[in-house]
């Protein structure tokens, strides 16, 4: 179970004891190595990696394992620049978008921007934490310290498995685990009314007599006052209590492997591993045909879906494999490429009844969804109010502005720019942290990847200077020089504004996007990917066979699952 005192701080891996832990964040300090899982935890779980990898040699850097991340592209980061810090945080600054709300729409329903975020806690934990609180990860302050890749993949594990195999709600092989499951369902929580639409936490589990301590809450600062641990939730990966919206889709996810359950015949421990079984398909199925499908160039991801990944799968292989288990990632995809949903975020939606036009409580504004949240101290209230319970239709039919994300783009909502639910200065700019953690991280620059990818046989395209420097963040990457070697995050984001309309990635972005999740998928043996199905020999979710037709769809989704 992964648990996070926030986003730049330590992740505490919860047993059955839970211990007291300090913050790290980017600063000195830490916990002892039975609190945190250390660098050297990850080597050792990693017997078979591999000694050289050669597309690692070509970077100068060490190979990465299956609990790691690596570079899928070699050589081309940016040059050691003491103004750096400066430089990155004026573009960061730039990319806030203080306009009126509602602001721009992508006709995107919003719904993908969270599930994008539910995909990425899913497979990745680890790249904005400092890890062990070295200086030369540090954002904090100036100067910034470009590390070497070997350095980068040496320090920088991942604490999730990288498969989409859902540990974020199925727990990752910790004694905990257990806990999160009640006989063949998952156990959920409850709203004020009384009705499963909660996650659960750590306060009914205590009084249920399920745990006996509550989790640590030091370093858990926020603008919504002390953090009460009864009401953190209780799931596998704490992240996904962060903001309202996402606490809701886990639920979703939670629901809909209660109901599948329900279908199934056996004892709780079979029909218990079925659903979970039939839950990851669906997800990867999801993942694959209704997520990428709506934000990838259609041509890339066709020819990703025809190799299976080909790219990553050369990447997994030069980077210890994949073990079924566990499988590396890209530090390109999960630093820069992945992060183009932040850009989907918006200031505000329409959430249900009651917050939005017709509502008497106005729009739901991110900072109440990251009120009501367990570390939002559930807007003060004991419970999870029921006002604030999510009406799905609302985030997959984009017939509202507030219901639809924004454009993906260099534009970031005005609330990114200062996040109430971090306590660091240098954390509370989401534009800012991602581009010096780029920085740090020794990401190749665009204009690398893109040639690499052209040398592939993939047509990018490359943006001229005016199309990188025409939308919000261009002038100042103008005026510090970026602009013929440009940071792959605020690229991805500008090549889908002039390629992709705003609606979705140009060929940089789905080529890393979709060759990672794809790639993931295909080389997983246990995925549906590799079943035996009616989708020209492929599993395909007609063949669960569950009651009422094949769950194919958000739509489809969220109504099985009992919350829509």
């Amino acid at each position: 179970m992964l648990f996070a005192l926030g986003h730049g701080q330590k992740f505490v891996q919860l047993g059955m004891t839970l211990a007291t832990a300090g913050s790290d964040g980017d600063g000195a300090g830490g916990a002892t190595s039975s609190e945190v899982a250390p660098a050297s935890a990850f080597a050792s779980n990693a017997p078979d990696m591999i000694a050289e990898a050669a597309g690692a040699a070509a970077a100068g850097a060490a190979p990465a394992g299956p609990d790691r991340f690596g570079y899928m592209f070699t050589g081309g980061g940016l040059v050691h620049d003491p103004d750096a810090f400066e430089k990155l945080g004026a573009v960061g600054a730039a990319m806030n978008d203080a306009g009126p709300f509602p602001g721009p729409s992508s006709e995107l329903p919003a719904v993908l921007t969270y599930f994008g975020q539910f995909i990425d806690h899913d497979i990745t934990a680890n790249t904005d934490r400092n890890p062990e609180a070295l200086a030369d990860f540090s954002i904090a302050a100036p100067p910034l310290v470009i590390n070497p890749r070997a350095t980068v993949m040496q320090q920088l594990g991942n604490l999730r498995r990288g498969t989409l195999r859902l540990d974020s709600v199925y727990g990752d092989g910790t004694d905990i685990d257990e806990k999160l499951r009640d006989g063949a369902h998952m156990r959920v929580g409850h709203a004020d009314g009384g009705e499963p639409n909660d996650l659960p936490r750590f306060g009914q589990m205590l009084d249920e007599g399920l745990v006996t301590d509550l989790p640590p809450t030091t370093g858990m600062v926020s603008d919504f006052g002390p953090v009460d641990p009864r009401k953190l939730a209780f799931i596998a990966d704490s992240r996904n209590d962060e903001n309202l919206v996402v606490a809701q889709l886990h639920l979703s996810v939670l629901r809909f492997h209660n109901a599948v359950a329900d279908t199934l015949a056996g004892d709780d421990d079979a029909r218990f591993a079925r659903a979970k079984r039939l839950v990851q398909w669906h997800y990867q199925w999801l993942v694959v045909e209704r997520y990428l499908a709506a934000l990838c160039d259609p041509a890339i991801l066709a020819v990703t879906k025809v190799s299976g990944g080909a790219r990553y799968a050369a990447f997994a292989k030069a980077h210890g494999g994949t073990s079924g288990d566990h499988a590396p990632l890209p530090i390109e995809f999960s630093v820069a490429a992945f992060r183009f949903g932040h850009s989907m975020i918006r200031g505000a939606y329409t959430f249900n009844a009651f917050f939005g036009p017709a509502g008497s409580l106005g729009r739901a504004t991110l900072h109440e969804l990251f009120q009501f949240t367990g570390k939002g101290g559930l807007g003060g209230a004991s419970v999870l109010p029921s006002v604030w319970i999510i009406n799905w239709a609302n985030f997959i039919v984009p017939d509202d502005v507030a219901r639809v994300a924004r454009p993906i783009d260099p534009a970031l909502a005005d609330a990114l720019g200062d996040l109430v639910n971090e306590s660091k200065p240098h954390l509370r700019s989401l534009a800012q942290r991602n581009l010096r953690r780029s920085y740090i991280l020794n990401l190749p620059t665009a204009q690398t990847v893109g040639a690499q990818l052209d040398d592939a046989g993939i047509e990018v395209k490359a943006l001229t200077t005016a199309e990188i420097t025409a939308g919000p963040g261009g002038a100042a990457i103008d005026d510090n020089g970026y602009e013929t070697q440009t940071p792959l995050w605020f690229y991805v984001l500008a090549e889908a504004q002039a390629r992709g309309g705003g609606k979705r990635l140009g060929p940089i972005g789905s080529a890393i996007v979709a060759e990672t999740l794809v790639g993931l998928i295909a080389t997983d043996p246990e995925s549906y990917w590799n079943a035996a199905g009616s989708d020209q020999g492929r599993w395909h979710p007609a063949d669960a066979g569950l009651p009422g037709g094949p769950v194919d769809s958000f739509e489809s989704f969220f109504k099985f699952a009992g919350v829509l």
